[in-house]
């Protein structure tokens, strides 16, 4: 006697191979990676200059393909796995199967870690006051962000600053913004940018721009801010960042935003002639995901 567990899974990866080829096939069978978005050629009706306008549509390509056979064929493997004679068995082999199918959905994602092996990655800050400019940079930076080679504007993860790396160039000056009265690093040490949520994601080859809404902490104090991001997935590079030593992929996040440290409790209205309360913030980081 078949399992009906064995017959249905059978089913189930025939029915998505089916429908990822035929949705590729009839989308124009597209050869390039996966898109978002399709340009359209238009004339401007007074001057007659041609142009080109984008219209927001998925156009499934080789990529997607790729992780539809993959899931199908995941899917056949394991139908062999069922067997009707043993109940208790049955139940272990259905918790297999889900296990397969939520690996083979986020196989794809990929962990960058943020902790550069050869110290290069930092972070700019800029504050320009009436009567002073404060620039300085940082690069105690570690933390992780998880993407999918597909769609590397769709990030998730964390990234950590170590806030007492901080440097400015006047060392009484730095003295004073790690000190207790304005950023306290003794007893806030970290400054985070935790993602919660990408929004207006738009891919472009191995690129992506987003705007990504996080929760910053800074001082102990937590703010929900939006910043623009570009995402730039670079596959077998990371050989050529470490001359070598190791064998992987880079993923480098991009992004320039601002902060009020008023609304981080850092002395809120104070000293605005030569402290600017606006923090201009810059940052071109690369993560790595080396190959084991």
């Amino acid at each position: 006697m078949k399992s009906p567990l064995r017959t249905i899974t059978r089913l189930l990866a025939l029915f998505i191979l089916s429908t990822c080829l035929s949705w590729w096939w009839f989308s124009g069978a597209d050869m390039g990676w996966t898109k978002t978005y399709v340009t359209i050629p238009a004339t401007d009706e007074i001057t007659g200059i041609p142009y080109e306008v984008k219209k927001e549509k998925f156009v499934p390509g080789v990529d997607f393909v790729a992780v539809g056979i993959g899931l199908s064929f995941g899917i056949f493997a394991a139908s062999f796995l069922f067997s009707p004679k043993n109940p208790k068995a049955m139940k272990i082999q259905v918790l297999a199967l889900t296990a397969l199918l939520a690996t083979q959905v986020f196989a794809d994602e990929i962990a960058f870690d943020f902790k550069d092996p050869k110290g290069v990655n930092n972070i700019v800050f800029k504050l320009d006051a009436p009567l002073e400019s404060i620039s300085g940079t940082t690069n105690g930076i570690s933390g992780t962000i998880s993407a999918d080679p597909a769609k590397p504007e769709d990030i998730e993860g964390k990234i950590i600053v170590d806030a007492k790396t901080l440097t400015v160039p006047n060392p009484l000056m730095q003295e004073h913004m790690l000190g207790a009265d304005w950023l306290d690093t003794a007893n806030h040490p970290e400054i985070t940018f935790e993602i919660k949520e990408v929004l207006n994601s738009k891919k472009d080859g191995n690129s992506g721009t987003a705007n990504v809404k996080g929760v910053f902490t800074m001082k102990g104090v937590s703010k929900e801010i939006t910043v623009p991001v570009t995402v730039t997935y670079l596959p077998g590079r990371l050989g050529d960042r470490t001359g070598g030593k190791m064998q992987g992929d880079l993923l480098v996040v991009r992004t320039n935003f601002q902060i009020n440290r008023g609304d981080y409790g850092i002395k809120q209205g104070e000293n605005l002639d030569k402290v600017s309360d606006v923090i201009d913030i810059s940052l071109a980081l690369a993560g790595s995901a080396p190959k084991k």
